[in-house]
């Protein structure tokens, strides 16, 4: 039997990752959160966002639609003067080309790209080829490239992909006055069952 050594195999090391004290994000890697809406996946980006700038590092998050809320970031434990917020105004392309130039100029912890209220239409256009440029741009670097969308995106590219569900709805509060409600139950999925709370005034 001939040796790996002999034919200069050699195996990779574990990357470095970074711990959110929910998940372990491999640093000089792709990793991607997915889900619907009030899945969770926004709380995982605060999350690891958190993790980074309580180290001293320095983020980015490219955000397509608008949808960050810094309060609810800072109420998460981001820090947010290290921070860096590049608003995209709804344009898939711009948020790419941004993603592109940051993660090239170097020096971030973190860098998220939030595609999740992207339209599907725009985001049938984004070329495969740019996940793996996306990938060896970052694969000598520390920094975690965090990509959230509604499904998965970057294919074999991405070391990492979380899955977000949503978990069965219930009612908490209070009734308003003259308000009708109306629970209707949705297709079972597992154990679990979606449930969805219609307000008729």
């Amino acid at each position: 039997m001939v040796s790996p050594i002999l034919l200069g195999w050699r195996h990779a090391p574990a990357p470095e990752a970074l711990s959110t004290g929910i998940i372990d994000c491999p640093r000089g890697r792709i990793t991607e959160i997915v889900g619907p809406r009030s899945s969770g996946r926004t709380s995982l980006l605060h999350s690891i966002l958190a993790a980074a700038t309580g180290r001293g590092e320095f983020t980015v998050l490219v955000d397509t639609n608008g949808a960050f809320d810094p309060c609810s970031a800072a109420a998460a434990g981001v820090e947010l003067t290290k921070l860096i917020w590049i608003r995209c105004g709804g344009n898939v392309e711009h948020a790419l080309r941004a993603a592109d130039m940051v993660i090239h100029s170097g020096g971030f912890g973190v860098v998220a790209v939030d595609l999740a209220e992207a339209t599907e239409a725009a985001l049938g256009r984004i070329p495969s080829t740019a996940w793996f440029r996306f990938r060896r741009a970052v694969e000598t670097t520390p920094t975690v490239l965090a990509v959230l969308a509604a499904r998965p995106l970057t294919k074999s590219c991405s070391a990492l992909l979380v899955e977000m569900k949503r978990r069965r709805v219930r009612f908490i509060g209070k009734l308003l006055r003259g308000a009708e409600y109306e629970l209707v139950p949705r297709k079972p999925t597992g154990k679990d069952q979606i449930a969805l709370y219609r307000a008729a005034v």
